[in-house]
């Protein structure tokens, strides 16, 4: 998978799309609505680098989504995760929210707050928050903030714990019991099997 690009901005495309000239090939790009300005002002004929998501559309041609920063991305693919929201939605919210204004949002509970994306009503809103709040609750964070890749990396290990047998409400304790942000997913599940194992062991059958 596409991680990041780098070269030069060579045309702006109104309303959201971007051309990337790098090396011997071309990239057309789509950005958050809120970057085109930017990039008109600051990075027209200059080097410039983004984080990248190609997604393959349901008619088999390749679609590449391209951020400013890391959390952007990850964002943008937790939100696609998601039932009820496609690249054009998450796009939306990206471009009138960042991640960290977005967390926040939901943990306050301001769901009226979401109304102001592009095509998402007051109705809407109500809906998209409830998606929004089982995404951003899949690991109790009590107080601590973490960043959105390593929220990825928490989702995964507790994927993996649970499915070896493991409770789900005391496999997320341990995860945040243990983690640390330079954690690999190797290395911080083998630390939750250091605390869940002794559990394990006493619950077996004599």
């Amino acid at each position: 998978m596409f991680y990041k690009i780098r070269g030069i901005l060579k045309e702006i495309l109104p309303p959201n799309r971007i051309i990337i000239e790098s090396k011997f090939l071309s990239w057309e790009i789509q950005i958050p609505f809120n970057l085109l300005e930017i990039f008109k002002r600051d990075f027209f004929e200059k080097e410039i680098e983004l984080f990248v998501c190609p997604l393959l559309r349901k008619n088999e041609y390749l679609e590449i989504y391209g951020f400013l920063s890391k959390e952007e991305r990850e964002l943008f693919l937790k939100l696609n995760t998601l039932s009820k929201v496609g690249p054009k939605l998450a796009l939306n919210i990206l471009s009138v929210f960042t991640p960290e204004l977005l967390r926040k949002i939901i943990e306050e509970g301001r769901a009226k707050e979401l109304a102001k994306i592009p095509g998402v009503g007051e109705k809407r809103a109500e809906k998209l928050f409830l998606e929004l709040k089982g995404l951003f609750g899949k690991i109790p964070v009590k107080g601590r903030t973490i960043p959105l890749e390593k929220e990825r990396l928490l989702s995964e290990a507790k994927t993996s714990l649970v499915n070896l047998g493991f409770h789900k409400k005391e496999v997320e304790e341990i995860l945040f019991k243990v983690f640390h942000e330079e954690d690999t997913l190797e290395s911080l599940i083998k630390k939750a099997l250091r605390e869940l194992a002794p559990t394990l062991k006493e619950e077996r059958p004599e």
